[in-house]
């Protein structure tokens, strides 16, 4: 009895100490970046879609649902995640194509895997959500695949707007941040983000904070900040603290949309509504489960987001990079290409790091390659 509690104690001591070390890394690292200032909690408390103390969807809805919602798509299990299936993760370094900035002339397009790519327009290069590194604060998770071609912040050419959908990790890089602080000529943010790249060395002078709806110029292109269904947080006790959101692209000769992440909703039609049609849609696809069916879409429901749209080309993005949920690392482009194909939606599948326009679109299935 006595070796039972003397083996007990010494667990509850070893939690215990696990739990401080944890609390000290989050209040010291500079990963989970910082608190609003006085100028940004005054646009926050103005916002109407900031509500006690917190930002809210235009419906209300749970990050976690009832799997019964969904009874033909998989549910996560905690074995899901401890004993993942040997074909979740690519088994060898996926085909990529090497970088050539300089191929990335007005009207192209280039995709560098999950959320992050960059287009031409207006004869300026804009980046979304640029994640290089890990999609988690821990060096021990969010690692990323291995890429045949790794693309690195040296290998871009020069970047003038940055566009942050939301914080979290996979999607908003500190590292990368840091890197980039001194060469982006300005970055667009929703509520409350402003403060975390402020706190990574980035100017106030060059970023722009604003809320749904809200639009501003740069130059030759406009930039507006739409609504998704989805959620923000980066620490243990900050969700919902800063906004979220999908992103119009608009310059005298394209119009993108930019999905950030996001459930299935009636915003889809509102904006293909109010904004479109748009030339090209960006739309995640990728890290969903029947447990997240409000905050990330399936397959099918992207390829629907698209027509709602009134999207010319559907670009399915947010997979290919990290591992986030219980699914295949390949079953997200197997089903939307093959929902695509059913419905008669245009789909651009490129390989990362290909250069492409939207008169030429890649239409290749490269990932079939690795099946083999």
């Amino acid at each position: 009895m006595g070796i039972t509690l003397n083996i007990l104690k010494y667990l509850i001591i070893i939690l215990a100490l696990i739990s401080l070390a944890i609390i000290i890394f989050i209040k010291t690292s500079s990963q989970f970046g910082a608190s609003p200032g006085k100028d940004s909690k005054q646009l926050i408390q103005n916002s109407k879609n900031f509500v006690s103390g917190k930002f809210m969807n235009l419906d209300p809805v749970t990050v976690s649902t009832d799997a019964k919602l969904h009874p033909s798509e998989k549910s996560a299990t905690l074995m899901d995640w401890i004993s993942p299936a040997k074909d979740k993760n690519p088994l060898k370094s996926l085909p990529t194509i090497k970088l050539q900035s300089n191929n990335l002339t007005d009207g192209k397009f280039v995709w560098l895997g999950h959320s992050t790519l960059l287009m031409n327009t207006g004869g300026l290069i804009v980046m979304t959500d640029p994640v290089f590194n890990r999609a988690s604060p821990l060096p021990i998770f969010g690692k990323p695949f291995s890429f045949e071609n790794p693309i690195t912040i040296e290998d871009l050419p020069k970047v003038n707007v940055v566009v942050i959908s939301h914080d979290h990790y996979d999607h908003l890089d500190a590292k990368a941040i840091k890197n980039l602080s001194k060469i982006v000529d300005h970055f667009f943010v929703p509520l409350g983000i402003k403060a975390h790249l402020e706190s990574w060395g980035v100017d106030k002078n060059k970023i722009s904070e604003l809320d749904w709806y809200d639009s501003e110029d740069y130059k030759s292109i406009k930039f507006t900040l739409t609504p998704a269904q989805h959620f923000s947080g980066r620490g243990l006790t900050d969700r919902n603290a800063t906004l979220w959101g999908s992103w119009i692209v608009n310059s005298d000769t394209m119009k993108a949309y930019y999905s950030g992440d996001g459930g299935y909703s009636e915003i889809f039609k509102e904006l293909g509504n109010k904004y479109g049609p748009f030339d090209i849609a960006f739309i995640e696809n990728g890290a969903y489960n029947a447990n997240w069916s409000k905050i990330h879409m399936f397959p099918d429901e992207v390829v629907q987001a698209s027509i709602d749209l009134n999207a010319k080309v559907l670009f399915p993005i947010h997979w290919c990079k990290f591992d986030l949920s219980i699914h295949p690392w390949d079953e997200p482009i197997i089903r939307v290409t093959h929902e695509a194909e059913k419905r008669n939606v245009n789909i651009a599948t490129p390989m990362i790091g290909d250069v492409f326009d939207l008169i030429n679109l890649p239409k290749t299935r490269w990932w079939e390659a690795l099946r083999n």
